[in-house]
């Protein structure tokens, strides 16, 4: 498999709309953007960062990866709201994310690679192409904080 290969991929299962029904109100998500790095670690894990009041990467690590995905909604969700979109933003693209990890670790031999970039924000850029750069040169992408 090649790069283009996972791009194909990433465009198939990623680029896409969601609309979730949040206490009768609908929510729309869009998928914006998709970062794939290859990590020392073997473990799973997923976490969630708040980009803008309105853009989320969700980064979610698995079998020695980690896929970012840049999603953007169609307003401000309050904290309670936020929580039922990132449980069912789980759900749903827990096998996708699966299927593009799993179809990178049999050929990819890169580092990192943008995949998607379907009209990010300024934002959401400078989000996955700062973490794409500290991959790149065997950086840690989270920045270190003293205790003060």
């Amino acid at each position: 498999m090649n790069l283009s290969e996972l791009y194909t991929l990433a465009k198939k299962e990623f680029a896409e709309d969601l609309i979730f029904e949040i206490n009768d109100k609908p929510v729309t998500l869009s998928i914006k953007g998709i970062l794939i790095a290859q990590v020392e670690k073997e473990g799973y894990n997923f976490s969630f960062f708040e980009v803008t009041e309105t853009e989320t990467v969700l980064a979610v690590q698995m079998k020695g990866f980690i896929v970012y995905v840049a999603i953007e909604s169609d307003e401000e969700l309050s904290e309670e709201e936020y929580a039922e979109v990132g449980r069912t933003l789980l759900e749903h693209l827990t096998p996708k994310i699966a299927l593009l990890v799993t179809r990178a670790e049999k050929l990819y031999q890169g580092k990192a690679d943008i995949l998607l970039d379907d009209g990010m924000s300024p934002e959401l850029k400078e989000f996955l192409y700062t973490r794409l750069v500290k991959y790149r040169k065997g950086e840690s992408p989270y920045e270190q904080t003293e205790i003060a």
